[in-house]
């Protein structure tokens, strides 16, 4: 009888292992999606051409041995960005939601012959809808924009 409550006890322990191991890993990517793609409020910088390549350094995306291609910063606050994980989101693919409202965001895209470690980027500034994985009810990944047409 011993056994069975030792294997009932290891097993409870290894299910609250991976729920803690889950629970680390979507905030983790949370955190990364945090760094990666918000910045409300909108950092100023003194001129405006150069707001994408202060930020891709800024948040480690554009480093002396790697520029990132492309990323897109919202310029809102993080409880409107969950939000589309619940009520202000609808469902598409998956764990894809997309948002009810758009959000001001800037679209970053390295500049065609710009390496490493002089990363250089185009800025595009717009107001679009937004397509975000969500874990858990968070946001762990920026799919897509969605143009207002």
């Amino acid at each position: 009888m011993a056994h069975k409550s030792q294997c009932l006890g290891l097993s409870m322990a290894l299910i609250m292992m991976a729920a803690t191991w889950a629970t680390m890993v979507s905030a983790e990517s949370y955190q990364k999606f945090l760094r990666e793609h918000v910045d409300y409020p909108t950092t100023q910088v003194p001129d405006d051409q150069h707001y994408c390549d202060l930020m891709m350094q800024r948040r480690k995306m554009a480093t002396s041995s790697y520029c990132k291609h492309l990323n897109t910063f919202l310029h809102v606050d993080t409880a409107q960005i969950q939000a589309v994980c619940g009520q202000a989101g609808e469902p598409t693919t998956g764990d894809l939601r997309e948002s009810d409202a758009s959000f001001p965001l800037t679209v970053c895209h390295l500049q065609r012959g710009s390496w490493a470690p002089d990363c250089r980027y185009n800025g595009t500034y717009g107001i679009e809808r937004i397509i975000i994985t969500c874990v858990d009810g968070f946001p762990v990944h920026l799919q897509t924009e969605v143009p207002n047409y």
